[in-house]
């Protein structure tokens, strides 16, 4: 099956910071967004949007380094079968008038489209004793098993 997804904005960075820009049309949907401290945003990799990279299901993580093979779904690569990323930030500012939002950091480019915004909720987003594989381990020493 096929499906459409729409952008409905774009990643800003400029050397005033890092926006999250939201069509006008649909601006309406930020309403109430201030009154959360964090967001999940779900983004197209725009620049990893072809069959090549699509059909690449094999990464070394972390970040194409490690000795370890590992499918696209058990690593954090930019090369998966539909690329969509992923990233929590924190809110900083809402501009109504420029239509956007003011992020801490973000790792998507300058351009890549944003295809979903959804507030951070401690109580469903976190998961407590979460196990990790050994690799992120090594990165993160606080995750241990």
């Amino acid at each position: 099956m096929e499906y459409t997804i729409r952008s409905i904005g774009h990643v800003e960075k400029n050397d005033s910071g890092i926006y999250l820009v939201i069509n006008p049309d649909i601006w309406e949907a930020a309403i109430h967004v201030d009154h959360f401290s964090h967001l999940i945003v779900l983004w197209w990799i725009h620049e990893r949007d072809n069959d090549e990279d699509r059909s690449t299901l094999i990464g070394y993580p972390p970040r194409d380094k490690g000795d370890e093979a590992s499918g696209a779904f058990a690593c954090r690569t930019p090369l998966r079968p539909n690329p969509i990323g992923h990233t929590i930030v924190k809110l900083l500012s809402v501009d109504s008038d420029k239509k956007r939002m003011k992020i801490d950091h973000m790792d998507a480019n300058q351009g890549s489209p944003i295809i979903d915004i959804k507030p951070y909720l401690p109580s469903s987003d976190r998961v407590d004793d979460a196990l990790v594989a050994p690799w992120f381990e090594a990165l993160e020493p606080r995750y241990t098993r």
